[in-house]
């Protein structure tokens, strides 16, 4: 963990570097057996044919220690003649330093090692990179939908060489949905440590952007370049732009990967400038006017390049965000033949794909969106979206192993990505595996230790263990980070199981505040209001936002079970028996083997008087995993504590 060359100057360290055989490996560590410290100091050797030949060699040698073999594979390398060692010295590092300013200095690779040596900053090894949205100078709509455009197709470019290169690139749907502008907000979001920032201005019939990568944790810029080029040329623009990130990233991309990189789906330069424009307004979809003027950019493109399947993909996807923003059908019959007519154009197309299937996943038909994404990750490996939806998808048709390999699948192709990590960690929540979910999100938490995340997640799963201190540790920790309503809601969970309501309501209520329409978030509250002994009053008002809430998410999907669970429960707190009943037999009906719904049929049964059938599911409940401490700390099931039935399901 430690440079050995590293000195008091550039010159010391050169001269180091060039001349010095370090100490042997053991004095620094005395644990690491005699045969990897003489293949350390063999690769080591000042003198070229003392050293491998062929890293094939370095991989038998590490595989023979590995194994447990302490025998001195090799012979320790002796110290050089120290003979004239300062006139040399400072002659060789006077040209490593010429060499570093001008000749190396051109080869990014070169640069990046000789740097990071001599202690000068440098890219850091493993990159996790963000993509900001680029600042548009003017506020022109136009220029502003090019420029968020721009920051998709970048993102989505830099993402393809994700799974051969040391660099991790979070997906711009995540950075769009949480609203990330700043170095800051990247590192506490993602735990990213570098950030592509830029501007974009327009003057006359030229297109200048200004774009630089900043290291998140000093806010230090590490490199900048600008680009000018014809607004009619939006080819050379996104290529320049790409081509300059990747000499900032010191990342050389192979030939086939070049030939991904330089694709655009078009030969018409105007259909791509409308088509970034439609990708930029889709950034904004919150907005219905955005929409509109997506689906409008969308099929200028098209009038330009009738068979441009990109273009038709966006469109699919305009015209699904609509319909999700304003329920109305004929939106999806636009969305389904934009995304069929960019299918029929290009099979080969992972975004067609990822576009049918989201529709198909929208609308409950979960068999056919598998098939979707499944098409897509064949074609294109690195698609967070198709991995995460494929995941839901395969966990929405009862196929749990399925979902789990998915996530799996994720994590092997990009181990030190923190999200493969994050979705198999939800996924085992989901599941009620907690003790797999908490290895997950401490995985997380290693890989994006600056990231609020990991310590909110891990905390919710912490609580399920019965765990309420470390929840209580970890959710603050994410809240120091950022405030988040998950947080705020799990430390409410946390504070409620351990009958501590007036805490758990205060909670709640900050997660409500930051965001209003969630109804899981409300359910929460509704339930720190009831069990709070001068809040109850407010209690009704709550479970019918959160029916109310919960209601707008089933009509656009009529088979989320959750939802449906979460509605009868809310209506049997109220005493309204027949909607209970009737939400409950719909949510087990799609979800009968899910352990938090046999759960919820259990709360339901008891709130009605019926202890014979919330015993029956709560021992369901338990068989599927669910957690049996929150089970024991449920303030429901208080009336029930003196039952032996009840007593013997916590019996080993």
């Amino acid at each position: 963990g430690a440079n050995p060359f590293h000195a008091g100057s550039v010159f010391q360290t050169s001269r180091r570097i060039l001349e010095d055989t370090p100490a042997p490996l053991r004095t620094v560590n005395p644990a690491v057996p005699e045969a990897l410290e003489n293949i350390v100091a063999k690769m080591l050797a000042k003198d070229p044919a003392k050293r491998y030949r062929w890293a094939a060699e370095v991989l038998a040698n590490l595989r023979t220690v590995q194994r447990g073999s302490l025998t001195a594979l090799l012979a320790a390398v002796s110290p050089p003649s120290t003979r004239h060692r300062w006139t040399k010295g400072v002659a060789i590092a006077l040209l490593a330093v010429i060499l570093l300013g001008a000749g190396a200095a051109a080869i990014p690779s070169v640069r990046q090692r000789i740097s990071g040596w001599l202690g000068i900053n440098a890219i850091p090894q493993e990159r996790q990179l963000a993509v900001l949205p680029f600042e548009v100078v003017g506020g022109d709509p136009t220029a502003r939908a090019f420029g968020d455009g721009l920051t998709e197709t970048l993102t989505a470019k830099l993402t393809q060489l994700t799974a051969s290169h040391a660099l991790q690139v979070i997906s711009a749907s995540e950075v769009r949905s949480n609203g990330v502008t700043t170095p800051g907000q990247a590192r506490e979001e993602f735990g990213v440590n570098l950030i592509l920032e830029g501007s974009l201005s327009q003057s006359g019939n030229l297109v200048r952007v200004n774009y630089s990568l900043v290291d998140t944790r000093s806010h230090r810029q590490l490199a900048a370049d600008s680009i000018t080029a014809g607004v009619a040329d939006p080819f050379a623009v996104q290529d320049q732009v790409v081509n300059g990130a990747l000499r900032m990233l010191d990342v050389v991309a192979r030939p086939p990967e070049l030939q991904s990189l330089d694709a655009h789906g078009t030969q018409v330069p105007a259909a791509y400038g409308s088509y970034l424009q439609g990708r930029g307004y889709l950034r904004n979809y919150d907005k219905t006017e955005n929409l509109d003027s997506a689906i409008g950019a969308f099929e200028r493109a098209l009038a330009l390049d009738p068979n441009y399947a990109l273009a038709y993909a966006g469109l699919g996807q305009a015209y699904w965000e609509k319909y999700q923003a304003g329920h109305d059908p004929k939106s999806v019959d636009a969305a389904r033949q934009a995304c069929q007519r960019a299918l029929g154009l290009d099979e080969q197309l992972a975004a067609a794909h990822v576009c049918m299937g989201q529709l198909e996943s929208g609308t409950g038909e979960y068999e056919k969106a598998v098939q979707e994404f499944d098409r897509a990750l064949a074609i294109e490996p690195t698609n967070d979206d198709a991995y995460r939806s494929l995941a839901d998808a395969y966990e929405s048709l009862g196929q749990p192993a399925k979902a789990e390999e998915t996530c799996q699948r994720a994590i092997d192709l990009r181990p030190q990505y923190w999200a493969g990590y994050n979705w198999l960690g939800t996924f085992y929540y989901r599941d009620a595996r907690y003790a797999d979910a908490a290895s997950m999100f401490s995985q997380v938490v290693a890989l994006a230790p600056d990231s609020f995340r990991g310590y909110s997640n891990l905390g919710g799963v912490y609580y399920y263990q019965g765990r309420y201190s470390d929840a209580i540790s970890m959710l603050q920790r994410s809240i120091s980070i950022r405030p988040t309503a998950d947080a705020f809601s799990n430390l409410g969970n946390a504070h409620f199981y351990l009958r501590q309501y007036d805490d758990a309501v205060a909670a709640y209520e900050k997660a409500v505040q930051l965001t209003q329409n969630n109804y899981i978030l409300w359910w929460n509250l509704a339930d720190g209001y009831y069990w709070a002994p001068a809040k109850r009053a407010q209690a009704e008002q709550a479970y019918r936002k959160t029916i109310s809430l919960a209601n707008q998410a089933l009509r656009v999907n009529p088979r989320d079970a959750y939802a449906l669970g979460v509605v009868a429960y809310c209506h049997a707190m109220l005493g309204e028996r027949k909607p209970a009943f009737d939400y409950l037999r719909r949510g087990l009906k799609l979800a009968p083997q899910d352990s938090e719904m046999r759960f919820k049929a259990a709360l339901i049964y008891n709130q009605f008087g019926d202890t014979a059938q919330a015993l029956s599911w709560l021992m369901k409940a338990l068989a599927g995993g669910f957690s049996s401490t929150i089970v024991r700390d449920t303030p429901n099931f208080d009336l029930l504590r003196s039952n032996p039935r009840f007593k013997a399901l916590f019996q080993t």
